[in-house]
């Protein structure tokens, strides 16, 4: 059975809060895959191109790339694989189980998907009411004109970006801001550095 993958917001909380995930992917037809990964959607569109239908069965989340290397690393090495297509001869829940006993052998926590994928859809609804009381209160002005700012130097050097990533950008680095602290958002840390625009100087 597929997995169900973070969408957007979601995979901006998990990217900005830095774990990742040790993943199982499968064939309908048989053999699996072990591997890690920050943003499981796109590592299945990747994972697509050389194997058509495979799907991704189980992801545990570590708290950093070292120990899902480590993990991952581990589980390939011992178990048999298919040489000709490249993938593990043991079955999707198999793996899985292997996945487990070697993180516990390593001692390194696994937090199931379920967990994280509800904590980041509570992370994603706290922001976007956050940024909607913002908005209305006319907090956002500074958002607003900074982006305006920048989509007018952006356009004489035939770059873009929609307002839609713009706030992307913002929720990214709201989440980041809850994550570790951070007393203000500065546009600098949201908006790409353009030659003739400088946000560090006010007026």
């Amino acid at each position: 059975m597929a997995l169900k993958l973070p969408r957007q917001g979601e995979r901006e909380f998990i990217a900005a809060y830095g774990i990742v995930a040790v993943y199982v992917a499968a064939l309908p037809d048989g053999g699996s895959l072990v591997g890690f990964s920050r943003d499981l959607l796109h590592s299945l569109l990747t994972l697509r191109r050389r194997w058509p239908g495979l799907h991704i069965t189980a992801a545990f989340w570590v708290k950093d790339r070292s120990e899902a290397r480590l993990i991952s690393n581990e589980v390939n090495a011992s178990l048999m694989h298919d040489g000709e297509r490249r993938l593990l001869l043991a079955d999707a829940k198999a793996a899985e189980r292997h996945v487990e006993n070697v993180a516990a052998h390593m001692g390194i926590a696994l937090t199931e998907h379920a967990t994280v994928l509800a904590r980041a859809r509570t992370a994603v609804a706290y922001i976007e009411e956050r940024i909607a009381q913002a908005q209305a209160a006319g907090e956002l002005a500074w958002f607003n004109a900074a982006y305006r700012a920048w989509r007018l130097e952006a356009k004489r050097q035939g770059r873009g970006m929609s307002y839609a990533e713009a706030r992307a950008r913002l929720r990214q680095n709201l989440f980041r801001q809850i994550l570790t602290n951070d007393v203000q958002i500065n546009p600098k840390q949201i908006f790409p550095p353009l030659q003739g625009i400088d946000f560090s100087v006010s007026g």
